[in-house]
């Protein structure tokens, strides 16, 4: 425990709940205080880190913590729930949870009144399907399960006391929702906190008038969702803490009939992985419409997902849908918004519906600049001429403190089967003054003696604007630890209408790469590059001339040398790593296959952080793929991985030697041509989320995107 807090001069509890934070490798402690207050709280937090630095996020409520002998003081003059981060770190944070007193006389013996005084309360499932019945959860009281409205009006479930699912593992998988309200009438959810749902934490299902009000969420598992509005009309979701795993706010439809006049406002989202808003997937009914969501504060979202996001593939009309005044603090290249009409493994109707009418209106993108918060492009995408997307506005978004009066300047992309999209800005506003980029290989790769391609990658910058600029660019290459650059930043004035080059001369082994244009200036639309390198093995070439492979992974960790060759119809390896009983050496091939459209081209273990990319081959080309930031978007959702017939796999146990020879009957590979992966199982790896592989493939047994195109001389 590293906090402890007084709130007037009194002490009040710490404690603990948890959260799965990137890189994502195990589950983390998070620290948290709840109080309840009259009229002013002044707070006195002490930290065992030693505190040099402190802000509350979000940044709107201009809460400014003073440190006073080395503890932090914050005075409220009102309710609040937001994130105290020290040291300039999200990492070691206390959330607050600062609450009316508003239960001091609430009368627990009214006939209606199911009371869960303070105290633990453990029952795999309470169901409730009685009208006029309200759920009380007195501060203090814990209720371990699920809560599950069915068929019942005028409910209300209510109280600072808390739902969790933590320890348990015995609801089957369709009932692992903390709270379900299911086909209700008239319903209120108030003040409440669930923790650690094992599915979304709160689901408003097939209901009318509803209100949910200054709920606290926090979400480790994945699905994990925040607030799920499915198929439901006259609801409103407001004054709401998330800090969820999956999507935080989220609509979505089941066949209930229509979801219309939603809307989410007044909010603190914190996502340590998917989305913070979210229209979609899964719309199967006749209309979505008239959904607003409007003053909500994202204050981290770290992974890359859309910010805001439309995903539409089944029946609905989607229709009228507000994003607005929405404040973006930090999240690493996240991409702004995504509206996007396509085929995935969620969609159920056999027809698909279109999207028409949208407005994003006061979009702040407040977060810092630089390579690991530059924002990704957003897209907008129909499907064909029938299912397209129409009348998009968008109205004052600003960037770092500059308005996009243009696709270009926010960096969107605005792609197939997309119309009338528009652009309204203040005419006084400071523009941004486009510096555009484009990418190209400008020397072949060529390989050398060592194994290692060598060349060169230019980057064409062009002022776009009419006065002159002094800026910087960068060279990003992922995955991270593999490609070797001689050159740095480059900096550079540029006239109005001038166009500058610069090569960045790269080195890098066979393999899959994206090169990006990264800059710390507004100004600057980055662009990108796939490359693409053959692993080339000379048959008749003796061990001593083979090049050497090193496995570098995200962290850094090598190890070391491995050779590959090829001796008769057999693949050997030569490597120390085999000298050690305790490693391991796994093998994966493939047999090649003809690219096909949708098919993932690119991502990697940073893709998760928001740090790469990843890339998929679309209608015209390999494009960038936000929707694919995870293995099982890959594998499950959008089933974008290669068809390869079959991926064979073949293990090697340390202790026996430095080589090892495979037959390519056992690998199921034949001719001069096949993939390839190598993982190398290794203690100091095996804490990761993900395997150490040569080629940075994260789930080299099922996906075979990242495998090196093997050819044979």
């Amino acid at each position: 425990m590293n906090y402890s807090v007084k709130v007037n001069g009194s002490d009040i509890p710490v404690f603990i709940e948890n959260a799965f934070q990137k890189p994502y490798n195990k589950t983390v402690d998070i620290e948290v205080v709840s109080f309840v207050f009259d009229n002013e709280a002044t707070l006195e937090i002490s930290s065992q880190t030693e505190i040099r630095s402190a802000v509350v996020r979000p940044l709107s409520f201009g809460i400014v913590p003073e440190i006073i002998n080395g503890k932090i003081i914050i005075k409220l003059d009102r309710p609040r729930k937001f994130s105290l981060e020290i040291n300039g770190s999200w990492e070691n944070n206390l959330i607050v949870f600062a609450e009316p007193d508003k239960y001091s006389d609430f009368d627990v013996n009214n006939e209606n009144v199911m009371y869960l005084p303070k105290g633990n309360h453990a029952q795999d499932v309470l169901h409730i399907n009685k009208d006029n019945t309200i759920l009380y959860l007195e501060e203090g009281a814990v209720f371990t399960g699920k809560v599950y409205f069915e068929n019942c009006n005028n409910i209300k479930i209510c109280g600072y006391g808390k739902i969790t699912m933590r320890g348990i593992d015995n609801i089957p998988d369709n009932r692992m929702r903390a709270l379900e309200i299911y086909k209700c009438r008239n319903v209120k959810v108030e003040d409440i906190m669930i923790a650690d749902s094992r599915n979304w934490s709160c689901k408003i299902h097939g209901c009318d008038d509803v209100e949910v009000n200054n709920l606290k969420i926090i979400g480790c598992r994945g699905n994990s969702d925040g607030v799920d509005i499915c198929g439901s009309r006259n609801v409103t979701v407001s004054n709401i803490f998330t800090r969820t795993w999956d999507d935080s706010f989220v609509l979505k439809a089941f066949d209930t009939g229509d979801c219309e006049n939603v809307i989410f406002k007044d909010s603190v989202l914190w996502n340590d992985f998917a989305r913070p808003i979210e229209v979609g997937v899964e719309l199967r009914a006749e209309n979505v419409r008239n959904i607003t969501f409007d003053n909500i504060d994202i204050i981290h979202s770290t992974t890359g997902y859309p910010l805001i996001g439309i995903h539409h593939g089944d029946r609905a009309k989607v229709r009228n849908i507000t994003f607005s005044n929405i404040r973006i603090e930090d999240t690493p290249g996240a991409q702004l918004f995504d509206f996007r009409i396509t085929h995935s493994a969620w969609n159920r109707d056999t027809k698909m519906g279109d999207i028409s009418d949208i407005h994003l209106k006061n979009i702040y993108y407040i977060g810092k600049p630089g390579m690991e918060y530059a924002l990704s492009k957003s897209r907008i995408q129909g499907f064909d001429e029938e299912h397209s997307i129409k009348n998009v506005t968008i109205e004052n978004i600003n960037l770092l403190g500059k308005t996009a009066k243009t696709p270009e300047d926010c960096g969107l992309n605005i792609m197939d089967y997309v119309d009338n999209v528009k652009f309204i800005y203040p005419e006084n506003a400071e523009k941004i003054n486009l510096i555009s980029s484009k990418l190209d290989v400008c020397k072949d790769f060529v390989l050398n003696k060592n194994g290692l391609y060598e060349g060169s990658i230019k980057a064409v910058l062009k002022n776009e604007s009419n006065i002159k600029q002094k800026s910087k660019i960068w060279l990003q290459i992922s995955p991270v630890n593999t490609a070797k650059q001689q050159d740095g930043e480059f900096n550079f004035e540029i006239e109005p209408g001038a166009v500058i080059e610069k090569e960045f001369n790269v080195s890098m082994p066979a393999g899959k790469y994206v090169a990006q244009v990264q800059s710390d200036d507004i100004n600057i639309n980055g662009d990108w590059k796939l490359i693409e390198l053959d692993m080339i093995i000379d048959k008749n070439a003796s061990k001593e001339n083979l090049p050497d492979y090193i496995f570098h992974n995200y962290y850094n960790t090598k190890t070391d040398n491995i050779k590959i060759g090829v001796k008769d119809d057999n693949l050997v390896l030569y490597t120390d790593i085999l000298k050690n009983k305790e490693n391991k050496i796994i093998v994966y091939a493939a047999m090649p296959v003809e690219d096909s459209e949708n098919q993932v081209k690119f991502s990697v273990e940073e893709t998760d952080f928001g740090e790469a990319p990843a890339v998929m081959l679309g209608l015209h080309g390999p494009e960038l793929a936000p929707q694919l930031r995870c293995p099982a978007e890959i594998t499950y959702v959008f089933k974008n991985e290669p068809k390869v017939k079959e991926i064979r796999k073949i293990e090697i146990n340390g202790g026996k030697g430095d080589s090892a020879v495979i037959p390519f009957s056992d690998l199921g590979v034949s001719g001069n041509n096949f993939w390839l992966e190598i993982q190398a199982d290794i203690p100091q790896a095996r804490e990761y989320r993900y395997p150490f592989t040569l080629f940075h493939s994260v789930v080299p047994n099922a996906i075979a995107h990242m495998f090196a195109n093997v050819i044979i001389k």
